[in-house]
Parts: structure tokens; sequence; C-alpha cells
């Protein structure tokens, strides 16, 4: 019984990690601790279902030649292997990034990220977010009553 509690409990937190019918902003927040924490799943997570689509064929173009894409990894300074790659999800790939030196090196100070307040438009939504001086615009979609990032993670 308390095996399935606590499995309870790790679904409600997974299923609240981004959406969990939070705000839009809400949500854009959760992905910038995601990103500081470098947790690809809870990235994954505050996704839309196109945006991480697009986020899988990349891990299968990855897939498709896995001794290039070490190659490609080794120019970040991550060490990933073959086999790794073949079983490699959109959360790991997000995890490898974020995790790298050479990504830190280049990514804004996410402590300076300004969320604004969202702008809603049925099931559409609007975040601005400033960062370093620069502002970018976050689109959300509600999906399965849960806002999901869209677009607008151009800064990557």
């Amino acid at each position: 019984m308390k095996k399935f509690a606590l499995a309870l409990v790790a679904v409600f937190v997974l299923s609240a990690a981004c959406g969990g019918g939070g705000t839009p902003d809400q949500v854009v927040k959760k992905l910038f601790e995601a990103f500081e924490n470098a947790d690809g799943d809870a990235v994954v997570a505050c996704l839309s279902e196109e945006a991480l689509e697009d986020m899988n064929e990349n891990v299968e173009e990855l897939r498709e030649s896995p001794e290039e894409s070490v190659a490609f990894f080794a120019m970040m300074n991550i060490e990933i292997t073959e086999d790794e790659i073949e079983n490699m999800t959109a959360g790991d790939l997000v995890s490898a990034i974020l995790g790298s030196e050479v990504f830190t090196e280049e990514m804004p100070d996410f402590s300076n990220v300004e969320i604004g307040e969202a702008i809603i438009d049925e099931e559409d939504a609007k975040v601005l977010v400033t960062i370093d001086g620069d502002t970018e615009e976050f689109e959300l979609v509600l999906e399965d009553g849960n806002w999901k990032i869209d677009d607008g993670m151009n800064f990557m």
C-alpha cells in the first residue's frame, strides 16, 4: 500500500511539473526552473504536443547516425555513447545539452529572468519574458486543460 501511495504522489508531481492547471506565466516560470536544474524531463513536460514532436524528430535524427551524433556531442564536451543515443529520449537530449559547459557558458543568466503576465485568448496565450535585457514572446496553447509552451524558446 505504501508503494502504491508513493507511486500516486510521483504521478501527481510529474503531471503538475509543468502545466498542471497553472497559468501560462507559471508554466514559463517552471520551464526556467527546469533549465536551471538541467532537468530535461521537466522541460519536456512544459512543451506542447507539436513542440515535443519537433524535439522527438531531432532525437530520431541523432539515432540515424549514432557515430556522428557522438562526435557532435563531443564538440560540446558532452560524453555520450552510441548506446545512450540509441535509447535517448527528448528529456535525455535536453538534460545533456543543459548540463554541458558549452551551453551554460553561452546561456543568459536565468536568475535575471523577468516573466510578464499572460495575455490569454481562449486556448492560446502569450507571455513576454525578458532575459538580460532581451525580450522574447512565449506562445502557449491549452492542451487537455494544461498550458503548454508552443513556441518562444529561440534563446536556446
